[in-house]
């Protein structure tokens, strides 16, 4: 998994596959950052905000992470 500057956003890839995102506060009031991660363990995307960066980046990874143990995939790229 690596995170790639996307101009507005902070992509979480896979190999060539988007899986999520992280996107900065936008305007001077706002304070959260707000996530997306369309790859998960339910199938559905999933979609929240956090008061720091890092701990989007937490929710993407975690819930990708989520969807790798339930297809029984290695994070690694190793054999299914």
């Amino acid at each position: 998994m690596n995170w790639r500057d996307d101009n507005y956003r902070i992509l979480l890839m896979c190999g060539e596959v988007d899986v999520g995102a992280v996107y900065p506060p936008i305007g001077g009031k706002a304070r959260v950052w707000r996530w997306r991660v369309w790859v998960t363990e339910s199938g559905h995307p999933a979609a929240g905000s956090e008061r720091s960066e890092k701990r989007a980046r937490e929710q993407v990874e975690g819930r990708f992470r989520a969807f790798l143990g339930a297809a029984r995939l290695s994070q690694e790229g190793g054999a299914a």
